[in-house]
């Protein structure tokens, strides 16, 4: 995307993923699939889009498994290096891991569990550059910017930033939309940013050292939406939004705009479907992603379900608003109906099966 080919990407991927259940006990969160892809997978595609060619993934809980899946970029036409966050104690001392590899460098900032839509990493790369700030953000809207970092923004500009204020506090909806593009000034504000009160070392706090030293700092308000996998709720919200902007059946390549029947099954759009799905006669959708080498059994109904890679749904099973975890056998006529704020996670420890 841009001509400056020194511009490398950081990925933060260290994190357990505590919110996600079961989801995360053998599975770090990063390779958790969106519409069937690991969320890893479209950031990276997301960075080579951009024109990165060189990222650093900071790993930590189940590290093999991330770096064994990532290897070495070379699928993805970059090269791939590796730090180890031993203790995670916050975005700041992960972001620090990368000093060495990043030297005189800009760099892209993600979060392993946000992700945007392709061609916001260009909009705020084009704004960092375009404004010659020291850092730039992607922003989105959040009615409750409590959950996340509330920004402040006057033009082009920030002019503060603060990590999860009590709810009512501030008068602004705008949030770190975890993106970032810094220069290597960030890591001598990491190394003067304190503990937060959560007892953590916030990357927020970092960026608004750089503010109280009169750095430009932009935000570049995104137009799309974030996707977010750090909760059940949200990931199932986010495997329903993607596939409906890219949602394709296994039988037919185009996506599925519209509802479609054949002899074995009936699917209400958006439906995702692994071609290494085996679907008896059933009924799926909306909002539902079939993952690899699962199987869902005869009469099955699922709406506004995530079944993850290995999963075996028996006949005549009902769910709802539910996420079926890797390799999870759910017996013969079995019902779960959640709610779009209280997602059903179902794991093999369910059913007596502890894989």
């Amino acid at each position: 995307m841009t001509d400056d080919r020194r511009l490398r990407g950081v990925i933060l991927a260290a994190g357990f993923g505590k919110r996600m259940a079961s989801l995360t006990r053998h599975v770090p969160k990063p390779l958790l699939p969106v519409a069937n892809l690991p969320a890893i997978e479209r950031i990276l595609l997301a960075l080579h889009d951009t024109g990165i060619r060189e990222t650093l993934v900071v790993t930590g809980y189940r590290a093999e498994a991330v770096e064994a899946f990532c290897g070495d970029g070379s699928r993805w036409g970059m090269s791939i290096r590796y730090a180890r966050q031993t203790e995670v104690t916050g975005t700041a001392s992960a972001t620090r891991l990368a000093r060495d590899f990043v030297g005189d460098f800009p760099f892209v900032l993600t979060y392993g569990d946000i992700l945007l839509e392709p061609h916001e990493y260009k909009n705020v790369v084009r704004l960092f550059f375009d404004s010659d700030s020291v850092a730039a953000s992607a922003l989105n809207r959040l009615e409750d910017v409590s959950i996340g970092s509330a920004v402040f923004l006057e033009g082009l500009r920030i002019t503060r930033m603060i990590e999860k204020p009590p709810p009512g506090t501030v008068a602004t909806h705008l949030n770190n939309a975890g993106v970032y593009v810094f220069r290597p000034d960030i890591f001598e504000s990491i190394d003067r940013t304190p503990k937060s009160a959560r007892g953590e070392y916030e990357l927020t706090e970092a960026v608004q050292t750089l503010l109280a030293d009169g750095a430009t700092v932009t935000g570049n308000v995104i137009d799309g939406v974030q996707y977010d996998i750090g909760t059940p709720e949200a990931f199932l919200t986010t495997n329903e939004q993607w596939i409906d902007r890219d949602s394709q059946h296994a039988a037919m390549p185009e996506p599925l705009t519209d509802n479609f029947a054949s002899a074995n099954v009936i699917v209400h759009a958006p439906v995702a479907i692994d071609p290494s799905a085996q679907i008896e006669r059933c009924r799926l959708g909306p909002g539902v992603c079939i993952g690899p080498g699962v199987r869902i059994g005869h009469g099955a109904v699922l709406e506004h379900t995530v079944v993850l890679s290995g999963a075996d749904i028996g006949d005549g099973v009902s769910l709802s608003y539910a996420i079926i975890g890797f390799d999870t056998s759910v017996p013969n006529r079995f019902s779960a109906e959640g709610t779009s704020t209280l997602v059903t996670v179902l794991s093999g420890d369910d059913f007596g099966d502890p894989r």
